[in-house]
């Protein structure tokens, strides 16, 4: 009995010994769409509340993977700042510094009541795209209607960039006088220095290897170089505005709109009316980046509502100190001379009053090529979603490489044909851009708040007037366009 005892003491001892074996693989993190659809099972959704609907928190000891917040900040100012910062000082002619100031407030806090309104309902139903919130509220032919207008918007907007780009490098027949043609004095257009030329090589050197990555956390850090080089612009600008009012060169402005006076007097108050309001389309289209808010959040680390909507006041923010610097010193500088194209009037012949000639030749060679750089981080990768949501059913994050690799090639190279062919587009892209960029930016955020269960009065006022105002922003631009005169961008 005392061997058999021992025996099984050894036994016991040995198995206590043994290692223990590999252990259990730890579960998956919850995913954005995962973590929604939990907290909609404990407790209902509330997008007008106070306290906004939010992703659980990671948990400690696992860093978030994705952007940062100034990644996602970078990626919603590319995508806001294009040409329409560009036609903003000629807003400021048309309402005087204390008018269009304010109007710029009114635009910064409407862009992010509308804008917030999206992140609020997405991330309560815990969609991974604009048009997946459209579609669960409105259904499918609303949600095919916003993809697109988003499509004709952002597609447009990246034929009219081509299109400024080979004027602003090449310049057009007869004279060429583009930033090249002067800086290699070769006016006589060798083949390697036309637009198609131009415009494919940048195509190929600088937006094809932005297009490659299929995360929006590598594209976040050439963001953040074109918010740089949007930085140095708007410096610029403001530093030869400086050095007009230090030598007495600086423009006569006005305060308030020149049109004022007459139409107090009973002469004019329509088109003062129609005048504000087109600074006020010009100002909204400059804002928008309601199209990129889904595809932003889905790119953070943190990517709760709270997160968001951080990110979305910060981009908003910097927006708007930005286009105030440009637009203010811009109209300082030309007075109501102002093109609605304010790189028209600056020039290297104007800015070698201000400063010596060849100071003048970098530092405008240097914003036209800035401006460029900025542009082309602008392309494909929004307009890509929606064409692969629209067509084919599902967001391009699910398709595989042949597939996406092959609807951004398509994308790209029609982009170019129409900007090189087809030029002459430009101002039907104008009209139709303007209308399905109110589509996506206010009408529809302005419905979503109509869908809310116990919104308040005050909040369906709010959405009522922005719905009005989108609907009168479209019809100003598009009636600008046919009588000829211009408009937003």
């Amino acid at each position: 009995m005392e061997d058999d005892s021992k025996d099984l003491e050894q036994q016991l001892l040995l198995k206590e010994e043994e290692p223990a074996g590999p252990p259990p693989p730890p579960l998956p993190p919850l995913t954005r769409r995962d973590a929604a659809g939990e907290a909609r099972r404990r407790q209902p959704p509330s997008p007008s509340g106070s306290t906004s609907p939010t992703a659980p928190a990671i948990p400690r000891g696992s860093p978030p993977a994705g952007c940062s917040t100034w990644g996602g900040v970078s990626n919603l100012v590319v995508s806001a700042v294009g040409a329409g910062m560009l036609a903003l000082p000629r807003a400021l002619a048309e309402t005087g510094v204390l008018a269009g100031c304010l109007l710029f407030i009114f635009v910064c806090v409407l862009t992010f009541f509308s804008a917030s309104i999206i992140v609020r309902h997405a991330t309560a139903l815990g969609t991974q795209s604009y048009g997946e919130l459209v579609r669960a509220n409105f259904g499918g032919a609303s949600a095919l209607l916003l993809q697109l207008s988003i499509v004709t918007h952002v597609f447009g907007v990246m034929v009219v960039y081509l299109i400024i780009i080979q004027d602003m490098l090449v310049g057009s027949v007869p004279h060429y006088r583009g930033v090249l043609p002067e800086l290699l004095h070769r006016h006589d257009a060798p083949w390697w220095l036309t637009r198609p030329a131009v415009a494919g090589a940048l195509l190929a050197a600088v937006v094809c290897p932005l297009l490659v990555p299929r995360s929006l956390t590598a594209v976040a850090r050439c963001s953040r170089l074109s918010v740089l080089t949007i930085g140095l612009l708007a410096a610029t600008i403001c530093g030869l505005a400086a050095a007009a009012v230090a030598q007495g060169k600086a423009a006569a402005v006005h305060f308030l709109p020149p049109g004022l006076g007459a139409a107090a007097a009973g002469g004019g108050v329509l088109a003062l009316i129609r005048s504000s309001v087109t600074v006020l389309a010009v100002a909204c289209l400059a804002m928008t980046v309601h199209f990129v808010l889904c595809p932003v959040q889905a790119s953070l680390g943190e990517q709760d509502c709270r997160s968001m909507l951080r990110v979305l006041r910060l981009a908003n923010s910097l927006c708007t100190a930005i286009y105030a610097v440009v637009a203010i010193s811009g109209y300082l500088l030309f007075g109501d001379a102002t093109e609605g194209d304010v790189l028209k009037n600056l020039t290297v012949r104007f800015a070698s009053g201000l400063v010596p000639h060849r100071v003048a030749v970098v530092v405008i060679n240097g914003v036209v090529l800035a401006y460029t750089f900025n542009l082309l981080c602008n392309f494909v990768w929004a307009v890509r979603e929606n064409v692969c949501e629209a067509a084919l059913g599902k967001t391009d994050r699910l398709l595989g490489p042949a597939t996406f690799y092959g609807i951004t090639a398509g994308l790209v190279l029609l982009a170019y044909a129409l900007s090189v062919w087809i030029p002459s587009i430009y101002s039907l892209i104008a009209i139709v851009g303007a209308t399905a960029c109110v589509t996506f930016s206010y009408l529809f955020p302005g419905l979503l708040v109509f869908k809310e269960r116990g919104a308040g009065l005050g909040r369906r006022v709010t959405a009522g007037g922005m719905l009005a105002l989108g609907v009168c922003m479209a019809a100003v631009e598009t009636l600008n366009h046919v009588a000829g005169g211009g408009g937003g961008g």
